[in-house]
């Protein structure tokens, strides 16, 4: 009793130090709130303007995939007084966080066990210097941490009567429903169904299959179509140039984080040709991952892992914008690569270990470092000069063909009027 007494205390400690974390890096959005760019000039605009039913099935065609979590998170705004509206969108875009964090502490996992797990999990999920400020507290990015979550749901464990278990059918639905990332697992919960047999393997297959069908339709329609944004915005370039890009934004950056990886860079390595460089990064890293999967080739949450970097990072480079791979493109396949390496400290000793704990290390310093001031895009994350909600609120009351300022400003704004 005493330790589970303990055990039960220290997750609960846990998860508080994460919500601390949180409001430490955003304290102002968190007590103001934000609209972030469409999510206030297209997305709760068009719930405010023309009501709750076209708000829950609008869709921005330009991205090419329906974004149900953005949807329903500008209706619930829509209901609430004007001054208050963006608030609810910031707790929609928690709420989903918070819930990720909730999973990784409490629930039963075959990747996540014990209490070491939990806590450098949530490190890596909240630190690392994956989660960019972009992806911070909107409806229209908490699409990455739905995706986070469907890894998880496929390592957790067969315990029906758990809260967790009878949950995540609901958590696959929505996730599907609100970015084409989670579906990217279709193929993994086709293989656990006809392992396991289990009749819950089967919803869950249904529901991310109907997903997928629906996320597929409406891509493919935007395509053939001429739907999606084109220019500054064009995507399925592929090249030498976004490939190395892809290596520091996913395989460096991941570990090292912006400045460290500049400066390494330029102190050591700026003689080198890029396209050198990025080939023997390429060597190491292969070399280094097909000599320890020889050693662990029937662990199966190793192989997930691996084929899910490998699909991620496909997505990646055909889903992202011109030659760049950054951003949130970059944050999936990114925590999936940390994930692997937490792997390898979890199942190996010796020297393999301590190189885990060191990159695994050297990550959570490196996100630490960047979470909240030292960063590219600060202002994603805390009010510099922003737009005071409520004063431009009162500016469109007494003007109605004024147009609020939005973050990121002073590039946005959104009108409220038809």
């Amino acid at each position: 009793m005493p330790i589970l007494s303990l055990n039960k205390n220290f997750k609960i400690i846990l998860l508080f130090v994460i919500l601390l974390l949180i409001f430490y890096r955003s304290p102002y959005i968190l007590l103001n709130g934000r609209f972030l760019a469409e999510e206030g000039s297209f997305w709760f605009r068009n719930s405010y303007l023309y009501g709750p039913i076209s708000g829950i099935t609008q869709i921005f065609w330009g991205s090419g995939y329906f974004n149900l979590w953005a949807n329903i998170g500008s209706v619930f705004a829509s209901f609430v007084p004007l001054n208050y509206a963006p608030l609810v969108t910031v707790y929609f875009a928690f709420l989903v966080k918070l819930y990720l964090f909730v999973f990784i502490v409490f629930s039963k996992s075959e990747f996540i066990i014990t209490n070491l797990d939990k806590t450098l999990i949530s490190l890596i999920v909240l630190l690392s210097p994956c989660m960019v400020a972009e992806v911070w507290l909107n409806t229209l990015t908490s699409q990455v941490y739905f995706a986070i979550l469907i890894i998880l749901i496929y390592f957790q464990k067969y315990i029906p009567n758990n809260f967790f278990y009878k949950f995540s059918p609901v958590i696959i639905f929505v996730s599907g429903l609100s970015s084409i990332l989670p579906n990217t697992l279709l193929p993994f919960f086709i293989y656990k169904y006809f392992k396991s047999k289990l009749k819950y393997d089967l919803y869950n297959l249904f529901l991310l299959s109907l997903t997928s069908i629906i996320q597929s339709y409406i891509f493919i329609f935007a395509k053939i179509s001429n739907l999606e944004l084109v220019g500054q915005n064009e995507r399925f370039i592929i090249s030498l140039d976004k490939f190395i890009n892809f290596i520091y934004n996913v395989i460096v950056k991941s570990f090292l984080g912006r400045d460290l990886t500049h400066i390494i860079y330029n102190k050591f390595l700026i003689s080198f040709n890029l396209k050198v460089l990025a080939f023997l990064i390429i060597l190491v890293f292969f070399t280094y991952l097909v000599k320890k999967i020889k050693k662990v080739k029937n662990d199966k949450i190793l192989i997930t892992l691996l084929l899910l970097f490998l699909i991620n990072s496909i997505v990646a480079l055909l889903g992202s914008k011109m030659e760049q791979v950054g951003g949130r493109h970059a944050l999936i396949p990114g925590v999936i690569l940390i994930f692997i390496v937490y792997r390898f400290f979890q199942k190996f000793n010796g020297i393999n270990k301590i190189i885990s704990a060191s990159l695994i290390t050297i990550s959570l310093l490196s996100g630490a470092y960047e979470f909240k001031y030292n960063n590219l895009y600060p202002k994603l994350l805390n009010c510099y000069e922003c737009p005071h909600w409520k004063e431009e609120v009162y500016k469109w009351s007494q003007d109605n063909t004024y147009s609020l300022k939005i973050w990121n400003y002073p590039k946005k704004t959104m009108s409220l009027s038809y």
